[in-house]
């Protein structure tokens, strides 16, 4: 494997100096400070003094630690926790972060504070990011490998990830008064493109089948919504897109190995 168009070897010192990292649930000394341990990560890093210390005062403000940099690591929260990992991945100016699950254990408000310091860094450095919670995906990333048992069954823009799904169930917010918004969706129901439809309150939902064209299905939708004098006030497509595309890549190379393997048996 490659590194800044380098291989990574066992002793690429040279190579991992350019490189932040941080690891799930890390761990540090816990009779450490953030002060005593930043400076210990300076020192393996090499960096002198001159350069150790303002730079261990500046990341300990940036990742808002100040107020507990002399106080003992036991005591501190994941959040704290996590900020601390970020300020050590950052000890070395890397060109490159890698960071694996950097949101796991966070309460809300960290977790946006997470993600906003990733897209902050991100503008400058290049982030490569693990995770299983895809909406974090969904927001911070622009590119997306697929691991499945090991095997790598995608790799490219989050965009062409999305591409992949079926784009087959929608939510439309409507306005309009309850009677004719009922006959426009007894209307809708005879629709064959439609494999289910459910109404509530003013809120429509509608399941199209797996060969509709969802454009044409749509369009039928919207005259008939208008010919009853109904306004759309939104639609969307339901649940998380990425999460949608993963499961689905999944299951298509799931079922391609059980394929495989029924193959090879009945060989």
């Amino acid at each position: 494997m490659k590194v800044f168009g380098k291989p990574m070897t066992p002793n690429a010192a040279d190579l991992r100096r350019r490189i932040g990292y941080i690891p799930t649930n890390p761990q540090f000394p816990r009779g450490m400070t953030p002060i005593t341990y930043l400076d210990y990560m300076g020192r393996l890093f090499g960096l002198p003094a001159d350069v150790r210390k303002p730079r261990l005062a500046s990341l300990i403000r940036a990742v808002d630690l100040l107020p507990v940099s002399g106080e003992p690591i036991a005591g501190f929260s994941n959040g704290m926790t996590a900020r601390l990992a970020v300020a050590a991945s950052l000890i070395n100016e890397p060109e490159l972060l890698i960071w694996d699950e950097p949101t796991h254990g966070l309460d809300p408000e960290a977790r946006r504070s997470m993600l906003e310091l990733i897209k902050s860094l991100s503008q400058e450095k290049t982030l490569i990011l693990s995770s299983h919670n895809l909406s974090d995906i969904d927001e911070v990333c622009n590119h997306a490998a697929v691991l499945s048992r090991g095997q790598l069954i995608f790799c490219g823009s989050l965009q062409d990830l999305k591409g992949r799904m079926r784009r087959n169930h929608f939510e439309l917010d409507l306005e309009g008064d309850q009677k004719s918004i009922t006959k426009a969706v007894q209307a809708i129901r005879g629709i064959s493109d439609f494999r289910h439809i459910e109404i509530r309150q003013r809120r429509l939902e509608l399941l199209l089948q797996d060969s509709a064209a969802n454009t044409s299905a749509l369009a039928n939708a919207f005259m008939i919504l208008a010919d009853n004098k109904v306004n759309l006030v939104s639609i969307r497509s339901v649940g998380q897109q990425t999460e949608h595309a993963f499961l689905d890549l999944v299951e298509k190379e799931e079922s391609r190995g059980f394929a495989r393997a029924y193959q090879s048996e009945a060989a």
